[in-house]
């Protein structure tokens, strides 16, 4: 086998983990970064994605994700505001975005989640430690709670270099 796959992380895309607990649970230190954490208008696009009003606050939060002191991707997640009061308040380099979700209440049930391929911008690759003209994976993933409301949506450029991932088929 090729030695640089060896050197990749493997992710199981069948669980619904966040970024912390999996890397926990293939005995990686993960490390969070926090680039931005902003309040802002929801606009039409969220608005409708999220079943609420355009003037509606959401919460966008850039981070960059580390493994092992490694940057393995760069994550952009938007999260309707109401659902999360206070979370202006929260340290995200500490609690992760699911730990928040249980301060809530909010139990995430299932999520929807496509694979593109694209280039960062210049300033994201930068970020990752890459050239301006790797393409990373791009995963945009939509995530329910068990009542069906959109609780979140997230943009995830990952570094195809570090990481792979597996899916399980069953008949």
């Amino acid at each position: 086998m090729d030695e640089r796959y060896k050197k990749q992380i493997e992710r199981n895309l069948d669980e619904l983990e966040g970024f912390t607990q999996t890397m926990r649970d293939i005995n990686m230190e993960p490390c969070i970064r926090i680039l931005s954490k902003d309040l802002r208008i929801a606009g039409n696009r969220y608005a409708k994605l999220f079943g609420i009003n355009p003037e509606d606050k959401i919460i966008a939060i850039k981070r960059v994700c580390y493994a092992n002191s490694e940057p393995v991707s760069l994550e952009q997640t938007y999260i309707p505001y109401y659902l999360v009061p206070k979370i202006e308040g929260i340290d995200l380099n500490i609690f992760s975005i699911y730990e928040v979700y249980k301060m809530f209440g909010i139990q995430i049930a299932n999520a929807s989640q496509t694979l593109d391929l694209a280039k960062p911008s210049a300033a994201d690759a930068r970020t990752l430690g890459i050239d301006t003209d790797t393409l990373t994976m791009l995963f945009q993933c939509v995530t329910y709670d068990v009542d069906g409301r959109v609780v979140e949506f997230n943009k995830n450029y990952t570094r195809g270099d570090k990481c792979s991932f597996k899916v399980h088929f069953k008949r």
